[in-house]
């Protein structure tokens, strides 16, 4: 997939601690999906993943993508755990 937007999502009681990462996530078809990483488990993922960036990611968890942080119209979201893989992958043409 390709990493299209990232953005973290501050915690509602205190703006300056951040409570998850979003990504949107785009394959080769086209088809977008949000997907999480919770704070407890940011810092394993955070340098390896990046706006624009091709990555390979297995081992994840499948929800259902409801709250109001939702940025995709996909009924679910992959959301990362400690046995998370995410591995490099050649640019390939992803959209």
């Amino acid at each position: 997939v390709r990493i299209i937007l990232l953005w973290e999502v501050p915690n509602y009681n205190n703006p300056n601690v951040v409570d998850s990462i979003e990504l949107v996530l785009v394959d080769v078809k086209g088809s977008r999906i949000q997907a999480s990483i919770r704070k407890t488990i940011m810092q394993r993922f955070s340098n390896m993943v990046k706006e624009g960036w091709c990555r390979i990611i297995a081992k994840f968890g499948l929800i259902f993508n409801i709250g109001k942080h939702r940025a995709t119209n996909h009924s679910y979201k992959p959301n990362f755990f400690f046995k998370t893989v995410v591995r490099e992958c050649e640019d390939v043409q992803l959209p």
